[in-house]
């Protein structure tokens, strides 16, 4: 009996090896004909099980000598192209194949190359079986292709125009102010330590969302509802359960955003039956928010049936009068679009929009409030442009239609862009060729044929760090001859359209034959690197649809906290605040750039789960008031 098992488990290992070492063989061999520069390795880097395991193996291949591993294994941690960032880019070229036995994956840090997979979505398709976790709540903008896709996407894509950022922007102001006041603490007087800037850019932008989305109003500490929003609203908007439910409705919406992974890998048996509170806590904040949804939902329906209008911005109302609406309006509408979406569709695209657009922004707004903090001299100019547009108008009196190009198109947009250049919420972009053919890629005036099945990752890193088409100067932080790792937001402000590396963009306007927004997305003023070369919000159909709105968002929030604020790197680590007030000028400098050092490092230290993000690790900030900075009024 013994001897039976052994030779199934040795037959069944000849197999495995047999399999694999047929598999890479062909794969190779695909490689080749392609004409693509390709690495060999043992793995696929997004391979579920390396994923896995990849914390206890890879220090194991780190011991064996470098010259056997020096080609291949950098390319196996998940997070290579934020770690490496330009660097590899450098010996493999900006395109290239890593061949594995059960994947061919192709890298792209080449403009041309990628502007032309996101323009040709029926030959790079999305990968749509990675997406398949996030029909928990049914199909969506995101998880399908073709003409379902479309029909997402048309009945999606009215609720994201000018008319609604205008709302958008005013919320972001006023939920800002909101912040502000934590922030500044019981005195009002600021100048005490934050700890957790992200948890509160995360609240905020979850309370945007919450109106951009459901158009309910969420409160911070202290606030009340207000008096002209109805009975039905205030459950959704109060801070304690409403009957039936076991948390509130933010924060159910919180802790399901807090837990996604969990949600999304495990399914609901598990998180019910496993006896772990997190687990225990995600499961109930998934029934508690899909329970309000549903009453949400059912409130939505009776209004447009009613033929009732949306006080303001409200995309699950939009969704659902495009089902259940009545009127000419309503009618010529789906008889222009032939699209109407079922519950589950609804509801499955109110999530996703969630999730597109809550940690990405929060994320965008730490990550520039920190890169202002380390860099003062950038932070100045952002406070004297605020002062010019605004002067000390309140925020709730900012006109949007004068304002928002003149934002975007200044330092403030310069700031935003730069962040972005630097950590992307989307560190590769996934894509993919059909299984039925090979695809043809121009690159460099070479043509290339990426074999059928292969996978492809948009390295938004290096694209956005690639010397052939950013301005750069010697970095003043560093060794390098070029400062495209540094965060330098100037580089954005010129006055000519095209670079000097001769980049320009297609038009002043987004063109989108979907239904969102198509005015101007910025002053011309700003730097227009060579399209492909900047995916923040990706490139093509298949774009963010939500790209002007967060811009919209991101914009609000930093000149609302810039017109009477500053934000220091807090010093606590190394120094009093007796002790800091008895140092001279040049004392505080060398004081200050260990913060902006450690500051740096921890920012090097972001991780990819759902998006690029400091997952471990803070940096404590400040937020003063003007004119009573201990360091960012001087130091450059």
């Amino acid at each position: 009996m013994v001897s039976v098992l052994v030779l199934a488990l040795t037959a069944a290992a000849v197999y495995f090896v047999y399999g694999n070492l047929s598999a890479l063989r062909k794969n190779i061999a695909h490689a080749k004909r392609s004409g693509i520069p390709y690495i060999v390795t043992p793995f696929a880097t997004y391979n579920l099980i390396w994923l896995l395991t990849q914390k206890i193996l890879k220090p194991l291949l780190d011991q064996l000598p470098q010259r056997w591993t020096e080609s291949w294994l950098p390319f196996l941690t998940a997070d290579w192209v934020y770690e490496l960032c330009y660097a590899p880019m450098k010996k493999t070229g900006d395109v290239f194949m890593t061949v594995s036995p059960g994947a061919m994956n192709l890298w792209v840090s080449d403009a041309e190359a990628a502007h032309q997979i996101t323009s040709r979505r029926e030959n790079f398709p999305k990968p749509l079986e990675s997406y398949k976790i996030l029909t928990i709540f049914g199909e969506n903008i995101i998880t399908t292709e073709g003409n379902e896709w479309r029909k997402h996407r048309k009945v999606s894509a009215p609720g994201f125009n000018e008319k609604n950022n205008v709302m958008v922007f005013a919320e972001s102001c006023k939920q800002t102010q909101g912040m502000l006041k934590g922030w500044l603490g019981p005195d009002g007087k600021g100048n005490r330590t934050l700890k957790d800037v992200p948890g509160d850019a995360l609240r905020l932008t979850l309370h945007i969302i919450s109106l951009v989305g459901f158009g309910v109003h969420l409160l911070w500490p202290g606030e009340t509802p207000d008096s002209k929003h109805g009975k039905e609203e205030a459950i959704f908007s109060s801070n304690e359960p409403s009957g039936g439910h076991t948390m509130s409705f933010e924060h159910s919406l919180e802790k399901l955003l807090e837990r996604m992974i969990i949600v999304l890998l495990l399914p609901e048996w598990a998180m019910k039956l496993v006896p772990i509170k997190v687990f225990k806590d995600s499961y109930e904040s998934l029934i508690n928010w899909r329970q309000y949804m549903k009453e949400l939902m059912a409130l939505k329906i009776e209004e447009a049936r009613a033929g009732e209008k949306s006080a303001g911005l409200d995309i699950l109302g939009n969704l659902v009068k495009s089902s259940y609406g009545k009127g000419k309006e309503i009618d010529a509408e789906k008889a222009h679009t032939g699209a109407k979406l079922s519950d589950s569709d609804i509801l499955g695209n109110a999530f996703v929009m969630i999730v597109a657009g809550h940690e990405t922004t929060a994320n965008s707004i730490h990550f520039s409030l920190i890169q202002l903090a380390i860099n003062p001299r950038s932070q100045r100019l952002a406070q004297q442009e605020v002062e010019n547009i605004f002067g000390d108008a309140e925020p709730e009196t900012w006109d949007y239609d004068s304002t928002i190009n003149t934002l975007l198109g200044g330092i403030l947009g310069a700031i935003l862009n730069e962040e972005l250049r630097l950590m992307p919420p989307v560190i590769a972009i996934p894509k993919s060729v059909a299984e039925d053919a090979d695809q043809e890629l121009v690159v460099g005036g070479k043509k290339f044929m990426v074999p059928a099945g292969c996978r492809i990752a948009l390295n938004t890193i290096g694209l956005s760090r690639n010397p052939k088409y950013w301005p750069s100067q010697p970095s003043k932080i560093s060794e390098k001859d070029e400062d495209l790792d540094d965060f330098v937001p100037e580089r954005w402000l010129v006055n000519d359209r095209k670079s000097a590396k001769g980049g320009a963009e297609d038009s002043d306007h987004d063109e989108d034959e979907f239904g969102g927004f198509t005015g101007n997305n910025s002053s011309g003023k700003l730097f227009h690197p060579p399209r492909g070369a900047f995916l923040p919000f990706s490139d093509g159909p298949r774009s963010c649809i939500g790209r002007r709105l967060a811009q919209v968002k991101v914009m609000a929030a930093l000149a609302t906290i810039f017109q009477k604020y500053s934000i220091e790197l807090a010093v606590d680590e190394w120094a009093t605040d007796e002790e800091v007030a008895k140092m001279s000028q040049e004392e505080r400098k060398t004081l200050y750039r260990k913060a902006q050092d450690k500051a740096n490092a921890t920012l090097r230290s972001a991780t990819t789960r759902i998006t690029l993000k400091l997952h471990e690790g803070h940096i404590p900030v400040r937020l003063v008031m003007n004119g009573e900075e201990r360091f960012v009024n001087f130091i450059e």
